[in-house]
């Protein structure tokens, strides 16, 4: 099975992408690191991205940000998914105060974007959040 995981670095996400994984699945995982531009240095990801290709058989890290509507529809005509995993967010109702606008094109677009590429190109593929 192909699996799409967005947020794959994230917690829930990279949880996602190990479960997959250990039974065999082919995970690729949609996750730019927008943590860190969230939460600074102490929201970055990178040694959970590093962590995740040293235990992982059949993970493919892609680096793209789900409000790029080109790119994620590219991925999805380029990859048949079997499944869609979307883990991805601006997660802090704190800072969602101070970056509406932004927490609106990451929670809202991003998600918008993914379920259109779905429903383009993977009709009928089970798409959870």
């Amino acid at each position: 099975m192909k699996v799409l995981v967005t947020g794959s670095s994230g917690l829930v996400g990279s949880e996602a992408v190990e479960y997959f994984d250990r039974r065999g699945h082919k995970v690729s995982g949609i996750d730019n690191n927008m943590r860190r531009e969230f939460f600074c240095a102490e929201g970055d990801t990178t040694w959970n991205l590093r962590r995740l290709m040293s235990v992982t058989r059949a993970f493919e890290h892609l680096p793209i940000d789900i409000r790029d509507r080109a790119r994620v529809f590219e991925v999805f005509k380029s990859r048949r998914f079997d499944l869609i995993i979307h883990c991805a967010a601006q997660p802090s109702h704190d800072r969602a105060a101070t970056i509406p606008l932004v927490d609106f094109d990451v929670n809202a677009v991003g998600t918008v974007n993914l379920l259109e590429a779905t429903r383009q190109h993977c009709t009928g593929v089970p798409f959870a959040s």
